[in-house]
């Protein structure tokens, strides 16, 4: 029996050491081919496949931009394609094309190398790398470390950030900021887009990296700062630590899954606060409409506004990227004292155009046999919901577009709204519905996304088949029952408020203040 044992136990090491070769032969074969130039032949055959998606999927590709100015950029690409490229070069290539269409979902994105498993489990191990662990602002063309999760506590909030790793943030915004876009022709949405994104476009530079050498300017002086992998924290089975405002408190798992809540921030994506000056004045704050159970998570928050009898509300959808439009029409519900009908019927390429999902690019191998099973029902009831129209074109029947009743326990008060050129999709959506209504104060500045409308509902993302390029397209064009007759910008402020990087490190809001004592003057 000992013999067998030690047989079994035998060929399992040898199985697991020949399946960890086959692993880091597959990742080294990858990496090393995403590193070898493209024939012409085929980097063509990318742009050709990029442009017949668009034309066939997109719903409204010629709104910002027309079919003569778009054909004759996706043409001058194809005249630059004189020599094989690698993928990274040819990323710099159809990526501006993609983005002059100006619909802030669609997106070519970089291929990044592969780690294999060992080395993933060791990054997994060693914690959090040198760029995660801050937040970044970029303005007036520098970027600014407004967050500092490292254990350099010498960096201050504010720091400019010279370079890392010798290479300036200059570098890296010139190189990058023709590759994304906003939704329409604002501006608001490039900042804070690449705020957000810097680390990507770093990590797509150098690769990843265990430490990395920082250069900040702080108090007139440059100071270098060698950041390492940050350990990460030993969790606690019982309770959750999650920071609703400036303070720690401990949240259950129950509320954590209502509330919603994002592991990396370890931030509540729902978080109601009240004004400790003010009893009748509350805060809630909603950082995406993607986490969470918000049917009963906007049950309990407006039960509690309903029973401290609040007066006024202040929702905070500043850097809201977005999420489910079936949220967005819940709180609607919430916020308003009549029936409404928030969105019409979005525009699509055909009854048939949302069985492009690219679905089976998005699941592991083994889910693949559940979604076959299922996907014949989707097919059949996505096609029942889309309906050709007498002029040709095709609409879908969304959630948001059929009437909907004020919910009973909806707020009775006065409500500001905070926005920001980070509040993007759904929230515009959202935003733009009560911009409807002339007793709701707007305060910040115009939103990265667009007032009408935005291309999102569903978002596959494509493969070009000879670079590898991920290319994200939205596949419904979701519009507002409320206009503007301002075309291609977001949502504007009633009260124009942009914060200083100073107002970042003194921790102040200066939009909350301006409300704040808005309140009070109408109070008085």
């Amino acid at each position: 029996m000992a013999n067998k044992i030690g047989t079994f136990k035998e060929e399992y090491s040898l199985l697991f050491l020949l399946f960890l070769f086959v692993n880091c032969t597959s990742v080294e074969k990858y990496n090393y081919k995403l590193e070898q130039p493209i024939a012409i032949e085929k980097l063509q055959k990318d742009v050709d496949y990029a442009q017949h998606k668009l034309e066939k999927l997109h719903p409204s590709l010629y709104k910002y931009i027309s079919k003569e100015k778009l054909d004759g950029k996706f043409d001058s690409v194809r005249r630059v394609i004189n020599r094989p490229m690698t993928s990274k070069e040819f990323f710099f290539l159809i990526s501006p094309v993609i983005a002059s269409v100006h619909q802030g979902h669609m997106i070519v994105s970089p291929v990044f190398k592969k780690s294999n498993k060992k080395d993933l489990k060791r990054f997994s191990k060693s914690g959090t790398g040198p760029l995660s662990q801050f937040d970044f602002e970029w303005v007036n063309y520098k970027l600014f470390v407004v967050k500092n999760k490292s254990k350099e506590k010498a960096i201050q909030l504010g720091a400019e950030v010279i370079s890392i790793n010798q290479i300036s943030p200059q570098n890296i915004y010139n190189k990058y900021k023709e590759t994304y876009t906003s939704d329409g022709y604002n501006t608001t949405y490039i900042t804070r887009g690449f705020s957000k994104r810097f680390p990507t476009y770093f990590t797509n530079e150098i690769g990843i990296h265990d430490s990395l050498t920082y250069v900040l300017k702080q108090n007139d002086s440059l100071k270098s700062f060698i950041v390492k992998r940050l350990q990460p924290e030993v969790k606690t089975k019982e309770a959750v630590i999650v920071k609703t405002s400036d303070k720690k408190n401990t949240i259950s798992k129950k509320e954590k899954r209502i509330y919603g809540y994002d592991e990396t921030s370890k931030l509540l994506s729902k978080n109601l606060r009240f004004i400790p000056t003010d009893s009748t004045t509350a805060i809630l704050k909603i950082r995406d409409f993607s986490k969470g159970n918000f049917h009963k998570a906007y049950h309990e928050l407006f039960n509690k506004l309903a029973q401290k009898h609040i007066k006024t509300l202040i929702l905070d959808v500043r850097n809201n990227p977005g999420g489910r439009v079936a949220e967005v029409v819940a709180l609607n519900s919430y916020l308003t004292d009549k029936s409404f009908v928030m969105l019409q019927n979005a525009e699509v390429t055909s009854k048939t155009s949302l069985w492009k999902l690219g679905i089976f690019s998005k699941i592991s191998k083994v889910s693949y046999p559940f979604v076959a099973t299922g996907y014949p029902f989707y097919m059949l009831f996505s096609y029942l919901r889309t309906k050709k129209n007498n002029d040709g074109t095709c609409t879908y029947s969304l959630v948001g577009s059929k009437e909907r009743k004020s919910n009973p326990n909806h707020f009775k008060g006065k409500i500001y709204v905070i926005i920001n050129g980070g509040s993007f999709s759904a929230s515009c959506l959202l935003a733009s519905t009560l911009k409807a209504n002339k007793d709701i104060t707007f305060v910040g500045e115009e939103t990265g996304g667009g007032f009408n409308s935005t291309v999102a509902g569903l978002l596959p993302i494509l493969t070009l088949p000879n670079s590898k390029l991920p290319l994200r397209m939205g596949l419904m064009d979701v519009k507002t029952t409320h206009q503007t007759t301002v075309f291609g910008h977001g949502i504007y402020p009633d009260k124009e408020i942009i914060p200083t990087i100073q107002d970042k490190i003194d921790n102040k809001d200066p939009e909350l203040e301006w409300i704040l004592y808005d309140i009070k003057s109408k109070t008085n």
